[in-house]
């Protein structure tokens, strides 16, 4: 018998649950497009304004209804009244190419039924009931192929259904002049529904720019943030590489540490070099534990420094900090040793150091009063003030560094960490780690509630001659030729003042005033209309006003818009009473328009907040993206960085760790001189990046070997000339020349006329640049 314990058996129906595959997840939903958005919104829009064309004219459909099939006349309006709505209805659930076939379906039966009217019904009505009720609802079925096909197919469409419509209103019509009651209605149908139109293609025009300026920014933003990403990882390896790495190997090659000092170094760094490459969870260490981290690294660099702390206990810091801390401080105390090295004075310098608490963090001062120097001379490949000190706790969220020096007076570095504030949950990292925020413009529907100066001109060209005609063209009592003048006067004042002057939005003051000039027409007009034997449009002011509270609608003033209908009907309403007809009377009179007005009312409204959500959306995709782009480079670079790290020092650095091992009491000068000659390189590496490539990185490892002073440095800032293999190229000739003396290269910044720079002193100094194109010429 086995001491296992036995595993209780499972039922049929258990081992069938456990063997079911589980289902994948469900991919997250396609982003919606601007035009997609945009397009839903109109064809929501389609619903409510079906709705009211459609009760408007239900009696006048039952009144029409076809004699010999009275059903059919009853069916044909449920489809052209029902097909908007269920458009509506499904524009937020179904895909676009359904509510297109839809949509299209709408605009072919309304060219059926107008065809079905000029052919089978093309007789007068009886009077006063003489307009077709498919007239009413040309405006949908417009409206819905507009949103569905190109701008010329709208435009096409438009032209088809406007001349049917004027040519059924003349063969229904009652009047004397029959065929210009036609030509008035077919204008005016073409007038207000081009005004539609044209507002629905720009809108559809600038929703694509908004999608591909959207495209366009999050291409840029992505591709900055990896950038960013891999300068930011690249600043973190460098940091590692010159505190640890490079001081060791600078320990090993200039000789003057123990052994068992060096081998310990050589063994912490491969140890950070495999912790970066598998970070672990971030931790927080005690105040006290830092205090001992501190003390050791105080041990090993500079044993004469003293040390104070009053870190208590409660403090917590993350190790990320401590980390970016004792990376920092080590580079101060290097500092401080090797100037006192290299520039000894006669007393001894004194080292200090001071740990406290601070704002909720911890703080560390260096001090010493040695030599000092000048921090605005220190050349700017030097990395390890801007980089391992400065820099690095720049790169820290909460961290923060500051040198102070003069020569002769000695140096305070002073670093610090302090916890920041707790922000709201978001859906993406800080902007510490994360990339900045993506611009507002490209994610805007702008410019759609104005059409383009020459339609708008076209348009309003059209309105004034097309009510010129409906005003002065019917024959009216010459008495009332006055007020007519004034009504037309008035709104076509109105109109050319607001197409052609108000900018956009219209100011409420603005606005006011075309009311004004609105409800002066309506009532100059309205009143010597007399309440019978009138002409078909002798309420033309009606129509023209409705236009007009439209534009208010869409250029941002909707209320306004309601307010100059409530105006209108008021103003129809004191007509019908002073003529002896009822209150209803004139509310029929205005009614009609309503659908218009609302029409242009739900496309401004949902077109306005259409675009608030669409902007918000735009930069959380924006932000996404480049929150993936940013992890996604960050690994890549680090995993690059590393390897090439690994690559070039670990071979060196695990000897030199082994030599605890091997109770060796010096190092080989062999192994000293690789030391040297792989620090070399690794500072190639770092402050001459984009020149660290073949076959440069051969001749300076050869030129090295031989006895020459070799100094590589990158000043394009990340932007590497066209020609930097050429440049490449000179540089590694240049050093298979040389035997001896000193060879500095430099990449210049982008902006200067050559793109490369190499100082030979062999002797006889010299200078060379390699021009743009790529050629070696001797500096003047």
């Amino acid at each position: 018998m086995t001491g296992r314990a036995a595993t209780p058996r499972q039922t049929p129906q258990q081992d069938r649950l456990h063997r079911r595959p589980r289902r994948p997840p469900r991919p997250p939903p396609r982003p919606q497009s601007s035009t997609e958005r945009l397009a839903r919104l109109l064809y929501g829009a389609l619903g409510p304004t079906a709705l009211v064309f459609g009760l408007l004219c239900l009696g006048t459909v039952l009144e029409q209804a076809w004699e010999p099939q009275r059903s059919w006349s009853v069916a044909a309006w449920l489809l052209i009244f029902g097909l908007p709505m269920l458009l509506a209805v499904l524009s937020r659930r179904v895909p676009l190419r359904v509510l297109r076939v839809i949509a299209l379906a709408e605009g072919a039966l309304f060219v059926l039924l107008l065809m079905f009217w000029l052919t089978a019904r093309a007789e007068p009505l009886p009077a006063g009931t003489d307009i077709p009720w498919a007239i009413s609802l040309t405006g949908v079925p417009v409206m819905a192929v507009a949103v569905t096909t190109r701008d010329r197919t709208a435009w096409a469409y438009l032209v088809l259904v406007c001349t049917m419509s004027g040519l059924l209103r003349a063969a229904t019509s009652t009047d004397p002049s029959p065929v210009l009651v036609g030509v008035e209605d077919g204008l005016y149908s073409f007038l207000l529904l081009s005004m539609l139109v044209g507002l629905t293609t720009m809108a559809r025009r600038s929703a694509g720019k908004v999608d591909q300026a959207a495209t366009i920014a999050r291409v840029q933003l992505v591709d900055r943030a990896d950038r960013l990403a891999r300068k930011r990882e690249r600043l973190t390896i460098d940091a590692l590489v010159h505190d640890s790495v490079i001081s060791t190997l600078l320990m090993a090659g200039r000789g003057g540490t123990s052994v068992p000092v060096l081998s310990r170094h050589a063994a912490d760094t491969l140890v950070r070099l495999d912790a970066l490459r598998a970070p672990l969870p971030d931790p927080s260490m005690p105040g006290p534990q830092v205090t001992r981290r501190l003390e050791q690294l105080v041990a090993e660099l500079a044993p004469d420094a003293q040390i104070t702390s009053n870190l208590p206990g409660t403090l917590t810091v993350p190790a990320l900090a401590v980390t970016a801390l004792l990376g920092a401080v080590g580079e101060a105390l290097r500092n401080s040793v090797a100037a006192d090295v290299r520039e000894p004075v006669r007393s001894p310098v004194a080292r200090t150091l001071t740990v406290s608490s601070y704002q909720g963090g911890i703080r560390v001062a260096v001090n010493d009063d040695g030599v000092g120097f000048d921090p605005a001379r220190v050349p700017a490949e030097r990395l390890g003030i801007a980089q391992s000190i400065i820099g690095r706790m720049e790169r820290l969220s909460g961290g923060a560094a500051a040198v102070r020096s003069r020569p002769g007076v000695g140096t305070e570095v002073v670093v610090s960490w302090t916890p920041t504030p707790a922000a709201p949950a978001q859906p993406v990292p800080s902007l510490s780690s994360a990339p900045p925020t993506p611009p507002r413009p490209a994610t805007q529907l702008k410019g759609v509630t104005r059409l383009p100066k020459a339609l708008s001109t076209s348009i309003l060209m059209g309105f004034i001659a097309v009510h010129a005609l409906l005003a002065f063209a019917d024959g009216e009592p010459l008495w009332t030729l006055p007020y007519e003048i004034l009504g037309f006067v008035a709104v076509s004042a109105a109109a050319a003042w607001l197409t052609l002057v108000v900018p956009d939005p219209v100011s409420p003051r603005n606005a006011v005033m075309v009311l004004a000039l609105c409800g002066l027409s309506a009532v100059a007009t309205a009143f010597p209309v007399p309440p019978v034997g009138s002409t078909p449009f002798a309420h033309w002011y009606l129509g023209a006003i409705t236009m007009l509270l439209v534009v208010l609608a869409v250029r941002g003033r909707p209320g306004f818009a309601w307010y100059g209908y409530g105006m209108i009907m008021a103003i129809s309403i004191v007509w019908a009473l002073l003529n002896g007809l009822t209150l209803l009377d004139g509310v029929n009179l205005a009614i009609r328009h309503a659908g218009t007005l609302l029409a242009g009312t739900l496309f401004a409204v949902g077109l306005k907040r259409s675009t608030q959500t669409l902007a918000g959306l735009n930069r959380e995709r924006a932000r996404s993206g480049a929150a993936a782009a940013t992890a996604a480079a960050a690994l890549e670079e680090r995993e690059t960085q590393l390897t090439r790290v690994n690559m070039l020092a670990r071979p060196t650095l695990q000897r030199l760790a082994n030599l605890l091992q091997s109770d060796a009491l010096q190092i080989e000068p062999t192994l000293r001189a690789e030391s040297l000659l792989v620090e070399a390189t690794l500072r190639d590496a770092i402050r001459g990046r984009s020149l660290f490539v073949e076959p440069v990185i051969s001749a300076a490892r050869a030129a090295r070997i031989r006895g020459v002073d070799v100094t590589l440095l990158d000043d394009s800032a990340d932007r590497p000339p066209r020609q930097l293999a050429a440049a490449a190229a000179i540089v590694a000739d240049q050093l298979d020349a040389l035997t001896q003396g000193h060879l500095i290269a430099r990449l210049l910044p982008a902006d200067r006329p050559a793109i490369a720079s190499i100082v030979v002193d062999a002797g006889e100094p010299r200078m060379l640049t390699v021009t743009p194109d790529g050629l070696l010429q001797p500096s003047l």
